[in-house]
């Protein structure tokens, strides 16, 4: 192990940590952050390529990593602060190696569909409740917001490392394949017609589909769906945020 502390703010080991831009990264890789996310990381098989922390995490790493084959880079408090732009959570960062989208053929399980979503919030909030409710399978649509942005990690607490994400360069076409596998293709949205969540009792294969923030689920992906669903809500409040009408429905698929 390389342990190394750092006291310039253009030392070349850490200029991947510089204001944190994702441009200063191949796109094979990303930055992680939070203890949260590294209790998750360091359980996984996933390449850490290097470090960067205050020097009072040092012993947390060491009792929640094994397996230390990479090098450490360590600087104040301040200096991080001035490194990365502003002051980060928790003080510990790592670049690793980007996790891989899986092929259509290894989708398996109940599957969340996000239609167009592109806040990083929201998409990490869904992988955390896919994470605690069951659903091991994510597809995402080319409008959806990569889960595997730092952002969209940190949300997540790491949970991304347990969820297979299958990126969908023909939505309609993978949803009418994944029907003749015998998936319901379940949209949701509150719209007249809409079943409501709380009579609805869902089939063994279920693709629920969460559209976009604004503009809801794209009419061509609402017409080919088998079903659509609304949560009935007070009549005065539009709609939910997406991620916690996510939470809900897998909440009720799974009692």
């Amino acid at each position: 192990m390389i342990k190394k502390n750092i006291t310039n703010v253009n030392d070349g080991d850490i200029t991947e940590f510089i204001s944190l831009k994702q441009s200063a990264l191949d796109n094979d890789y990303v930055v992680v952050e939070s203890r949260n996310v590294f209790k998750k990381l360091f359980k996984t098989d996933i390449k850490i390529h290097k470090l960067f922390t205050t020097e009072k995490n040092l012993d947390f790493i060491n009792e929640h990593c094994k397996d230390i084959n990479f090098p450490i880079y360590t600087a104040s408090d301040e200096l991080m602060k001035k490194i990365v732009g502003h002051k980060i959570h928790q003080g510990m960062m790592a670049v690793i190696d980007k996790p891989s989208y899986i092929k259509f053929g290894e989708i398996t399980g109940n599957i969340v569909v996000l239609n167009g979503l592109t806040s990083p919030e929201n998409v990490g909030s869904i992988v955390r409740s896919c994470a605690a409710f069951g659903a091991v399978t994510i597809v995402i649509d080319e409008k959806t917001c990569s889960p595997f942005l730092r952002r969209c990690i940190r949300v997540s607490t790491g949970n991304i490392f347990y969820i297979k994400v299958y990126k969908s360069s023909d939505l309609k076409s993978d949803l009418l394949a994944l029907a003749q596998n015998g998936y319901s293709i379940i949209s949701t949205a509150n719209v007249k017609n809409a079943i409501s969540l709380d009579k609805y009792k869902f089939p063994e294969s279920s693709a629920i589909i969460i559209g976009s923030e604004g503009h809801g689920i794209e009419e061509e992906i609402l017409k080919i769906s088998n079903t659509i669903l609304k949560i009935d809500i007070n009549k005065d409040v539009t709609s939910l945020n997406a991620s916690i009408a996510t939470a809900i429905i897998l909440y009720k698929i799974t009692h």
